[in-house]
Order: C-alpha cells, then structure tokens, then sequence
C-alpha cells in the first residue's frame, strides 16, 4: 500500500497532524504540492495554528503470518 502523508506541526502547542491520502501519484510537483497543502489550511481543513512541515510517500506491505478464521 501506498500513500502520501501531509505532515503540518503547530509549534505553541507541540502538536503534529497528518493528512493520509491513499495512492498518490508517481511523480509528485513539489510546488503544487505545497500549494495544496497550504489550501488546505486556508479552507479550514487543517485547524489554525498548524503550519505546513513536510510530504512523505509511505509504502507498508503486509504478509499474513496466520489466518484461524476463514
């Protein structure tokens, strides 16, 4: 699985929230995103106070070990 994490931190409060978005898209604007991060503060998705950090593509891949109910 893939997926881009936002990362906005607020400094006076010494909080962090990230923003998950599920298959993002093999080459990534780095201006762009940065526009859209920021759009997404200035619409009151991200609570004020919170300031734009950092994008991370993050890929997990699971392997089940055990499975007693199929």
């Amino acid at each position: 699985m893939k997926r881009l994490s936002l990362v906005y931190r607020n400094a006076s409060e010494g909080k962090t929230l990230r923003v998950n978005l599920s298959d993002p898209i093999d080459n990534i604007n780095t201006t762009e995103l940065e526009q859209d991060a920021q759009s997404l503060i200035d619409n009151g998705l991200v609570p004020a106070g919170y300031v734009f950090d950092e994008a991370r593509v993050v890929e997990t891949n699971t392997n089940v070990v055990i499975d007693l109910i199929q």
